[in-house]
């Protein structure tokens, strides 16, 4: 049980680039397929915006090119600081010649997760010895996974759902299953 505290709120990746995150990149296609944009590009900007936005990530790794072809994505981890770490989605929005625009939406991988409703639990003083999340989350308001959390010998079922998104700021509350 969540002795006392009714809600857990938290805040990931405090970092702000404005209302939506896109971006548009010049790109090359190999053997007269779709354009691409690099997975070295879409570091760079990663990086360029969270650097501008006062936010330098420690690290960014893209896990593929993004194809130029409408509703494709790709995941870049973004690590900010030891404790917080991303895992944007970037996804193809519109392809003109060899233009790719894309925006990036915030989420969270299933074991990034894990460790941020945990840390959260013990920052609201509950014991949180072992957290298992059925998945990750994606940064789309009233998107909602559960955890459960192992502490003091007991285990208490969770809701996780993302209540605002700004940029690639997430905002999440822990709510009692």
């Amino acid at each position: 049980r969540m002795r006392g505290v009714g809600i857990c709120s938290g805040v990931v990746a405090a970092v702000l680039i404005g209302a939506t995150v896109s971006g548009c990149h010049f790109s090359a296609s190999i053997g007269g397929g779709p354009p691409v944009v690099g997975k070295a590009d879409l570091q760079k900007d990663i990086t360029d915006r969270l650097t501008k936005a006062g936010q330098t990530p420690q690290s960014v790794n893209c896990a593929e090119d993004l194809v130029g072809e409408v509703d494709k994505t790709t995941r870049c981890e973004v690590v900010l600081s030891e404790t917080n770490a991303i895992e944007p989605i970037v996804k193809t929005t519109k392809v003109e010649g060899t233009t790719v625009s894309y925006e990036m939406t915030p989420a969270l991988n299933q074991d990034q997760l894990q460790q941020q409703v945990g840390m959260l639990m013990k920052q609201n003083g509950m014991a949180a010895d072992t957290v298992t999340c059925a998945g990750g989350l994606e940064g789309v308001v009233d998107n909602e996974t559960t955890c459960s959390v192992k502490g003091d010998g007991e285990t208490t079922e969770t809701s996780v759902k993302v209540t605002e998104v700004n940029g690639l700021l997430m905002n999440f509350q822990i709510y009692p299953a």
